[in-house]
């Protein structure tokens, strides 16, 4: 895998060069005007040399443009991310809220969690910036990863919002949310899947089901052809499961047994949280897998 490091060096090495051709220089031009050695010139190109702030300065002053826009490519992409919005605006996304209800959440509950995540998403991704470190959704950590910490944001959240109505149990532990007063049934699991994968984990347990599945877009929206790295969730689904609601498998190459919804269970689950600005299914051409779209 190629370095943050690596990547800036070559890509700087990249736009040197452009700036250079546009003005018609030659390297040894360049250096003559930059006050540098012609092969410290042509190692920077190559992208085979760690180049100083003041060899930056001395390059940029000899190529006639700032500091800013000879590094702008290479500074860390802004955090302005998609419109994270209020739990309030978030609403207007819910529907079937008597099935949300069935399961002890109702929508305001979901929805301050939603955002509650979104936010915690966007601060842990502003530090790994303000480090060179892509963003949580670009590669710092594996999706799978990503989806796990995913889930673990969304039930903390769910467990603060409900008022002590929930509360976490112990990791690794079916079920995630265990109710305060009631029984294990009365537990909520929550599983979470990217775009349009079905949600899976490594136990086939009947119980309450909430599942989110989630995008990767980009500071400039969101493409369905092309993933960002801003993890924003576009779904949520509740209902109860039965371990013949699973598909289970032991493949090579899984990290032990896996449990997958079915696509039929799956579907049958109530659709309770649904952004279709963001939907991965593109409507217009028919592809819905979903009856309760609108």
């Amino acid at each position: 895998m190629t370095s943050p490091v690596s990547s800036v060096i070559a890509n700087l090495a990249r736009r040197l060069k452009s700036y250079r051709l546009k003005l018609g220089l030659t390297q040894e031009e360049l250096a003559d005007k930059a006050a540098l050695n012609p092969r410290h010139v042509q190692k920077l190109e190559s992208g085979e040399l760690n180049v100083t702030i003041g060899t930056l300065v001395s390059i940029a002053l000899a190529l006639d443009i700032t500091l800013t826009e000879l590094l702008k490519p290479h500074l860390p992409e802004p955090l302005s991310t998609v419109q994270r919005t209020t739990p309030e605006e978030l609403l207007k996304n819910c529907r079937n809220t008597q099935a949300l209800l069935s399961i002890g959440i109702t929508s305001e509950i979901l929805c301050y969690a939603i955002a509650d995540t979104h936010f915690i998403l966007n601060s842990l991704d502003e530090k790994l910036i303000e480090t060179n470190l892509p963003r949580l959704g670009g590669g710092t950590v594996e999706l799978a990863n990503l989806s796990s910490i995913i889930g673990n944001l969304l039930g903390a959240r769910i467990a603060f919002h409900s008022s002590g109505k929930f509360y976490r149990n112990r990791p690794h532990t079916f079920p995630d949310l265990l109710a305060t007063q009631g029984k294990l049934e009365d537990g909520i699991e929550i599983k979470v899947a990217l775009e349009k994968n079905k949600p899976k984990g490594h136990l086939a347990k009947p119980g309450n089901y909430l599942t989110f599945s989630y995008v990767l877009t980009s500071n400039t929206g969101f493409d369905r052809k092309k993933r960002g790295d801003i993890a924003t969730l576009w779904e949520a689904r509740c209902g109860f499961i039965s371990e013949e609601d699973f598909s289970l498998s032991n493949t090579k190459g899984d990290s032990g047994k896996t449990a997958v919804i079915t696509t039929a269970a799956f579907r049958r689950m109530s659709l309770v949280y649904f952004d279709k600005t963001i939907s991965p299914y593109s409507l217009r051409s028919g592809d819905k897998p979903y009856v309760d779209f609108n």
